[in-house]
């Protein structure tokens, strides 16, 4: 998908998969291919990119808490965004 902001065009590139995949290895090699390619790259993450998104998501993939609600994790998911 592309869309036009502030006059000029940009891509959503999204990664998927299950937990330990390499999802962010293979985000940052095409981050600094892109990069070396001369296109901005602006990298985000969920949950995640901001002070408290990061807090929950460090609640979210500690261990410590693996016997968590599925519906508590729900929440914070939501909450995260």
């Amino acid at each position: 998908m592309t869309e036009r902001i502030g006059g000029q065009k940009g891509s959503l590139i999204t990664f998927e998969g299950v937990d330990f995949s390499g999802k962010t290895t293979q985000v940052q090699l095409l981050k600094e291919r892109l990069k070396r390619e001369g296109h901005q790259v602006v990298l985000v993450r969920e949950p995640g990119g901001t002070k408290i998104s990061e807090g929950i998501r460090r609640i979210l993939l500690d261990r410590e808490n693996e016997r968590m609600e599925d519906f508590t994790e729900l929440l914070l998911y939501v909450a995260s965004r």
